[in-house]
């Protein structure tokens, strides 16, 4: 049993298509979806701990596949850059692959309606423009009394004759005086205060004469740091990517298959973390799909109850491990065949013991 979820164009954004081959025939197509990177359950709320089942919108089932239309709640959670695998009640599980989806926040936002014509406001009535106040003009101001001037009074010519010389000659002794102390006043004052003083010249030191008889020796520059010493300090700063994380990086660019399998092939360790596992199934998986033969059999084996190496959060799976296995085969790959006849042995034993998934795949086994 395979499955894949890819986009319903027919319902829009947010909506999907989850597709199950060989399911066989079901009357309630109810399913879980789990999460590998958490091992979570996904529920109407979102991801969760404990295991939800999900009833799809709509199905159909004409025999070949299983075909359950999804909304936003299954195709706005999950992506392709995590693995998931889904559970068919009364059927079995199997991973799911998931193709090229539209989110429901894609469709747009506000401003799809149309658009209202705008009321034009009520035309506000003029103000009445204030009219200017009158000014009022001053009252001239009454004429002052004139007090009458007594008349001058006649003097004898004689007498000012002969006082004028007198008068005159001591009014400009006055003026010569009183000229001569604002002049002295202000020298005096330029003297004291608005002169700058003379300074000394300052002795040179012995320094400064002895460098200024000798000629002075130009010092060698010294060499400048290369422009990149701090670039490579920003980048030691940086802190390491775990591994799911570097994956998942890897995957969002262009992803060639051999760069994804040179990054997986060292986390398939004995001793490998269920993180590194989990990175490791990520890169492989998307390799395998764009048809490298080596990663579809390291996918295979992690599927394959019989291996020992670590498979993370990815179940063991008999149907999914020959899938592989065979499509590794058919590109030559040369474990691949080897793997299968130890794949068989173990599901005749699993077959022995009761299992009806070992039967039911030994039984169509090719």
């Amino acid at each position: 049993m395979r499955a894949s979820i890819s986009a319903d164009t027919g319902r829009g954004p947010g909506n999907g298509i989850i597709e199950i081959f060989d399911a066989g025939i079901v009357s309630e197509p109810r399913f879980t979806l789990l999460r590998a990177s958490d091992s979570k359950s996904l529920s109407p709320r979102g991801w969760q701990e404990s295991e939800t089942l999900l009833t799809p919108e709509a199905w159909d089932n004409d025999g070949g596949s299983l075909r359950l239309a999804v909304g936003p709640t299954v195709v706005d959670e999950v992506d392709n850059l995590d693995a998931y695998r889904i559970s068919l009640r009364g059927v079995g599980s199997c991973a799911l692959a998931v193709k090229s989806l539209v989110y429901s926040h894609i469709a747009g936002g506000d401003g799809m309606g149309e658009a209202k014509p705008l009321t034009p406001p009520a035309p506000v009535p003029p103000k009445p423009k204030p009219e200017p106040e009158p000014v009022l003009e001053s009252p001239e101001p009454p004429l002052a009394f004139e007090e009458p001037q007594p008349a001058p009074q006649q003097e004898d010519p004689l007498v000012m004759n002969s006082q004028q010389p007198e008068k005159s000659g001591s009014k400009t002794w006055l003026i010569v005086l009183i000229v001569l102390a604002l002049l002295a006043a202000g020298a005096a004052a330029w003297w004291f205060l608005l002169r700058e003083p003379e300074k000394a010249p300052l002795p040179t030191p012995p320094a400064q004469e002895q460098n200024a008889e000798k000629p002075q020796t130009p010092e060698p520059e010294k060499p400048k740091p290369a422009d990149n010493a701090p670039q490579k300090d920003a980048e030691a700063a940086k802190p390491a990517l775990s591994p799911l994380a570097s994956a998942r990086e890897q995957l969002r660019g262009q992803a060639l298959p051999d760069v994804s399998l040179g990054m997986a092939k060292p986390l398939r360790k004995a001793e490998a973390t269920p993180e590194e596992s989990d990175a490791a199934f990520l890169l492989l998986e998307d390799a395998a799909q764009k048809g490298d033969a080596e990663s579809m059999f390291l996918v295979g084996q992690y599927y394959d109850p019989a291996s020992t190496l670590p498979r993370g959060s990815i179940p063991a799976d008999l149907a999914q491990a020959k899938r592989w296995y065979d499509q590794a085969a058919q590109k030559g790959q040369p474990q691949a065949r080897a793997a299968l006849d130890t794949l068989k042995e173990h599901a005749r034993a699993l077959e022995a013991k009761g299992d009806a998934e070992a039967r039911s795949l030994l039984q169509n086994w090719q």
